[in-house]
Protein backbone atom coordinates (compact mmCIF):
# COMPACT_ATOMS: atom_id res chain seq x y z
CA UNK A 1 0.00 0.00 0.00
CA UNK A 2 3.06 2.27 0.57
CA UNK A 3 4.56 1.89 -2.15
CA UNK A 4 1.58 2.18 -4.57
CA UNK A 5 1.16 5.61 -2.56
CA UNK A 6 4.61 7.10 -3.51
CA UNK A 7 4.19 5.85 -6.97
CA UNK A 8 1.14 8.21 -7.09
CA UNK A 9 2.67 11.17 -4.98
CA UNK A 10 5.56 11.65 -7.33
CA UNK A 11 3.19 10.95 -10.40
CA UNK A 12 1.27 14.12 -8.84
CA UNK A 13 4.45 16.51 -8.65
CA UNK A 14 5.59 15.77 -12.23
CA UNK A 15 2.55 16.25 -13.82
CA UNK A 16 2.03 19.55 -11.60
CA UNK A 17 5.24 21.06 -12.81
CA UNK A 18 4.44 19.82 -16.43
CA UNK A 19 0.91 21.61 -16.33
CA UNK A 20 2.51 25.03 -15.41
CA UNK A 21 4.50 24.73 -18.21
CA UNK A 22 2.02 23.94 -20.55
CA UNK A 23 -0.23 26.54 -19.55
CA UNK A 24 2.34 29.41 -18.49
CA UNK A 25 4.86 29.30 -20.76
CA UNK A 26 4.73 30.87 -24.22
CA UNK A 27 8.13 30.72 -26.30
CA UNK A 28 6.45 33.00 -29.01
CA UNK A 29 5.97 35.92 -26.68
CA UNK A 30 9.70 35.90 -25.56
CA UNK A 31 13.01 37.48 -26.29
CA UNK A 32 16.14 36.69 -25.65
CA UNK A 33 19.17 39.17 -24.33
CA UNK A 34 22.38 36.95 -23.28
CA UNK A 35 26.38 38.79 -22.38
CA UNK A 36 29.72 37.16 -20.73
CA UNK A 37 29.80 38.64 -17.34
CA UNK A 38 33.59 38.90 -16.40
CA UNK A 39 33.73 38.19 -12.60
CA UNK A 40 36.37 39.26 -11.33
CA UNK A 41 35.08 42.27 -8.96
CA UNK A 42 32.55 39.77 -7.83
CA UNK A 43 35.36 37.01 -6.49
CA UNK A 44 37.53 40.05 -5.03
CA UNK A 45 34.04 40.86 -2.65
CA UNK A 46 33.52 37.00 -2.27
CA UNK A 47 36.89 36.67 -0.97
CA UNK A 48 37.09 39.37 1.46
CA UNK A 49 33.77 38.22 2.81
CA UNK A 50 33.55 37.16 6.83
CA UNK A 51 34.42 33.92 6.96
CA UNK A 52 31.62 31.49 6.29
CA UNK A 53 29.26 34.29 4.73
CA UNK A 54 30.70 34.52 1.70
CA UNK A 55 27.93 35.86 -1.18
CA UNK A 56 26.85 33.29 -3.83
CA UNK A 57 26.87 34.30 -7.49
CA UNK A 58 22.99 33.81 -7.33
CA UNK A 59 22.67 36.48 -4.58
CA UNK A 60 25.00 39.20 -6.35
CA UNK A 61 22.58 38.44 -9.41
CA UNK A 62 19.03 38.64 -7.49
CA UNK A 63 20.70 41.73 -6.02
CA UNK A 64 21.59 43.33 -9.55
CA UNK A 65 18.39 42.48 -10.87
CA UNK A 66 16.25 43.64 -7.75
CA UNK A 67 18.54 47.08 -8.32
CA UNK A 68 17.62 47.50 -11.51
CA UNK A 69 13.76 46.66 -11.22
CA UNK A 70 13.89 49.50 -9.02
CA UNK A 71 15.48 51.71 -11.65
CA UNK A 72 13.61 51.26 -14.47
CA UNK A 73 9.88 50.17 -12.80
CA UNK A 74 8.90 49.56 -16.29
CA UNK A 75 9.99 46.08 -16.31
CA UNK A 76 8.58 45.47 -13.10
CA UNK A 77 5.47 44.34 -14.53
CA UNK A 78 3.16 41.73 -15.83
CA UNK A 79 0.12 41.04 -18.08
CA UNK A 80 -2.81 38.85 -16.87
CA UNK A 81 -6.22 38.08 -17.88
CA UNK A 82 -8.62 37.53 -15.22
CA UNK A 83 -10.70 34.40 -15.18
CA UNK A 84 -14.14 36.27 -15.14
CA UNK A 85 -12.90 38.81 -18.27
CA UNK A 86 -10.40 36.29 -20.29
CA UNK A 87 -11.03 39.10 -23.19
CA UNK A 88 -9.22 41.60 -21.39
CA UNK A 89 -5.79 42.02 -20.92
CA UNK A 90 -4.78 44.18 -17.70
CA UNK A 91 -1.43 45.20 -16.18
CA UNK A 92 -0.16 44.22 -12.96
CA UNK A 93 2.33 46.76 -11.58
CA UNK A 94 5.14 45.71 -9.01
CA UNK A 95 6.40 48.08 -6.23
CA UNK A 96 8.59 45.82 -4.33
CA UNK A 97 11.98 43.98 -5.34
CA UNK A 98 10.73 40.91 -4.76
CA UNK A 99 12.45 37.97 -6.57
CA UNK A 100 11.39 34.37 -7.39
CA UNK A 101 13.85 31.55 -7.44
CA UNK A 102 13.84 28.03 -8.75
CA UNK A 103 14.35 25.55 -6.62
CA UNK A 104 15.08 21.52 -6.55
CA UNK A 105 13.99 19.19 -4.18
CA UNK A 106 15.46 15.57 -4.32
CA UNK A 107 12.53 13.06 -3.65
CA UNK A 108 14.16 9.54 -3.72
CA UNK A 109 11.71 8.31 -6.01
CA UNK A 110 11.45 11.28 -8.49
CA UNK A 111 15.02 12.83 -7.92
CA UNK A 112 14.90 16.87 -9.30
CA UNK A 113 11.47 18.00 -8.52
CA UNK A 114 11.61 21.74 -8.69
CA UNK A 115 9.30 24.83 -7.66
CA UNK A 116 9.66 28.71 -6.87
CA UNK A 117 10.33 30.49 -3.60
CA UNK A 118 10.33 33.85 -3.05
CA UNK A 119 13.26 36.54 -1.99
CA UNK A 120 11.27 39.66 -0.60
CA UNK A 121 12.39 42.95 -1.06
CA UNK A 122 15.76 42.11 -2.29
CA UNK A 123 16.78 45.44 -3.19
CA UNK A 124 16.24 46.06 0.72
CA UNK A 125 18.41 42.83 1.65
CA UNK A 126 22.43 42.83 2.02
CA UNK A 127 24.06 39.95 0.17
CA UNK A 128 24.84 38.04 3.02
CA UNK A 129 21.06 38.23 3.69
CA UNK A 130 19.81 36.84 0.14
CA UNK A 131 22.21 33.77 0.68
CA UNK A 132 21.28 33.23 3.96
CA UNK A 133 17.86 32.92 2.64
CA UNK A 134 18.73 31.13 -0.25
CA UNK A 135 20.72 28.27 1.79
CA UNK A 136 16.96 28.02 3.97
CA UNK A 137 15.50 27.48 1.03
CA UNK A 138 17.45 24.87 -0.29
CA UNK A 139 17.94 23.19 3.42
CA UNK A 140 14.03 23.12 4.34
CA UNK A 141 11.06 20.72 3.82
CA UNK A 142 7.63 20.36 4.69
CA UNK A 143 7.54 21.88 8.04
CA UNK A 144 9.53 24.68 7.13
CA UNK A 145 8.46 26.13 3.99
CA UNK A 146 4.59 27.37 3.59
CA UNK A 147 5.51 27.33 -0.18
CA UNK A 148 6.92 23.80 -0.65
CA UNK A 149 4.36 22.42 1.74
CA UNK A 150 1.17 24.21 -0.26
CA UNK A 151 2.93 23.22 -4.06
CA UNK A 152 3.10 19.85 -2.20
CA UNK A 153 0.20 19.22 -0.96
CA UNK A 154 -1.71 20.27 -3.95
CA UNK A 155 0.44 17.69 -6.16
CA UNK A 156 -0.38 14.48 -3.46
CA UNK A 157 -3.67 14.95 -2.35
CA UNK A 158 -6.09 16.17 -5.08
CA UNK A 159 -6.93 15.04 -8.18
CA UNK A 160 -4.52 15.69 -11.31
CA UNK A 161 -6.97 18.45 -12.94
CA UNK A 162 -7.84 20.01 -9.90
CA UNK A 163 -3.75 20.24 -8.68
CA UNK A 164 -3.29 22.05 -12.06
CA UNK A 165 -6.13 24.35 -11.65
CA UNK A 166 -5.24 25.75 -8.61
CA UNK A 167 -1.06 25.32 -9.47
CA UNK A 168 -1.98 27.94 -12.47
CA UNK A 169 -4.58 30.18 -10.33
CA UNK A 170 -1.87 32.84 -9.63
CA UNK A 171 -1.03 33.87 -13.29
CA UNK A 172 -5.33 35.05 -12.86
CA UNK A 173 -5.38 36.88 -9.80
CA UNK A 174 -3.07 39.42 -8.64
CA UNK A 175 -3.21 39.14 -4.68
CA UNK A 176 -1.97 34.65 -5.60
CA UNK A 177 0.49 36.04 -7.74
CA UNK A 178 1.97 38.37 -5.34
CA UNK A 179 1.93 35.68 -2.64
CA UNK A 180 3.18 32.46 -4.81
CA UNK A 181 5.07 33.85 -7.81
CA UNK A 182 6.41 37.07 -5.96
CA UNK A 183 6.97 39.65 -9.22
CA UNK A 184 8.28 40.26 -12.21
CA UNK A 185 11.69 38.17 -12.07
CA UNK A 186 12.51 34.74 -11.74
CA UNK A 187 15.97 33.10 -11.67
CA UNK A 188 16.92 30.02 -12.55
CA UNK A 189 20.41 28.45 -12.77
CA UNK A 190 21.62 24.77 -13.52
CA UNK A 191 25.44 26.12 -13.08
CA UNK A 192 26.19 23.42 -10.27
CA UNK A 193 25.45 20.76 -12.75
CA UNK A 194 28.02 21.99 -15.15
CA UNK A 195 25.74 23.87 -17.96
CA UNK A 196 27.52 26.52 -19.87
CA UNK A 197 24.25 28.34 -20.62
CA UNK A 198 20.20 28.38 -20.63
CA UNK A 199 18.40 29.25 -23.43
CA UNK A 200 14.40 29.11 -22.48
CA UNK A 201 11.63 30.93 -21.76
CA UNK A 202 9.68 30.81 -17.79
CA UNK A 203 6.89 31.27 -16.14
CA UNK A 204 7.71 35.31 -15.32
CA UNK A 205 7.75 37.78 -17.71
CA UNK A 206 11.18 38.29 -16.71
CA UNK A 207 13.88 35.04 -16.42
CA UNK A 208 17.22 35.25 -15.31
CA UNK A 209 19.85 32.32 -15.55
CA UNK A 210 23.38 31.68 -15.63
CA UNK A 211 25.76 28.77 -16.59
CA UNK A 212 28.95 27.69 -15.06
CA UNK A 213 31.23 30.66 -13.55
CA UNK A 214 34.84 28.91 -15.75
CA UNK A 215 38.22 30.46 -17.02
CA UNK A 216 37.11 32.29 -20.45
CA UNK A 217 39.30 34.78 -22.83
CA UNK A 218 37.80 37.93 -21.62
CA UNK A 219 39.03 41.47 -23.36
CA UNK A 220 40.43 43.74 -20.98
CA UNK A 221 41.76 47.30 -22.53
CA UNK A 222 42.32 46.02 -25.92
CA UNK A 223 44.38 42.80 -24.47
CA UNK A 224 42.69 39.46 -24.20
CA UNK A 225 43.27 37.48 -20.99
CA UNK A 226 41.69 34.57 -18.76
CA UNK A 227 39.17 35.50 -16.20
CA UNK A 228 36.31 34.10 -14.42
CA UNK A 229 33.55 34.43 -16.17
CA UNK A 230 29.57 32.91 -16.69
CA UNK A 231 27.09 33.41 -20.02
CA UNK A 232 24.10 35.63 -18.29
CA UNK A 233 20.80 35.50 -20.00
CA UNK A 234 17.33 37.56 -19.99
CA UNK A 235 14.40 36.46 -21.06
CA UNK A 236 11.67 38.75 -21.15
CA UNK A 237 7.88 39.09 -22.43
CA UNK A 238 8.30 41.16 -25.44
CA UNK A 239 4.43 42.29 -24.58
CA UNK A 240 5.08 43.70 -21.12
CA UNK A 241 8.61 46.20 -22.73
CA UNK A 242 10.20 46.97 -26.16
CA UNK A 243 13.35 46.15 -27.11
CA UNK A 244 15.31 49.16 -26.59
CA UNK A 245 13.74 49.30 -22.97
CA UNK A 246 14.92 45.87 -22.50
CA UNK A 247 18.17 46.43 -23.51
CA UNK A 248 18.90 49.19 -21.34
CA UNK A 249 17.52 47.22 -18.43
CA UNK A 250 19.43 44.33 -19.31
CA UNK A 251 22.66 46.65 -19.91
CA UNK A 252 22.20 48.24 -16.11
CA UNK A 253 22.23 44.56 -14.45
CA UNK A 254 25.37 43.38 -16.48
CA UNK A 255 26.81 46.77 -15.56
CA UNK A 256 25.84 46.06 -12.17
CA UNK A 257 27.59 42.68 -12.31
CA UNK A 258 30.04 43.62 -13.46
CA UNK A 259 31.04 46.24 -11.11
CA UNK A 260 28.86 45.46 -8.15
CA UNK A 261 30.21 47.90 -5.39
CA UNK A 262 26.59 49.26 -5.49
CA UNK A 263 25.33 46.24 -4.27
CA UNK A 264 27.34 45.92 -1.07
CA UNK A 265 25.11 46.84 1.53
CA UNK A 266 21.23 47.37 1.94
Amino acid sequence: MAETFTTSRCKGLALLNQAIVQSEIQFGRTVLFSSEIDLTEIDRIRQTAASGQMPSYTAFVAKAVARALAEFPYANRRLYRPLALPFLTYVQAFQSTDVAVAIERDIAEEPATAYIEVLRGVDELTLTGVTAALRTFSSSDLSTSPQWRSFHRIATTLPGWLAAFLATLPVHLPKMWRKYRGGAAMISSPAKYGVDTVVGAWTHPLGFSFGLAQMKPIVKEGQVVAANAFTFVMNFDRRVMAGAQAARFFKRICDLLRGPTPLIGA
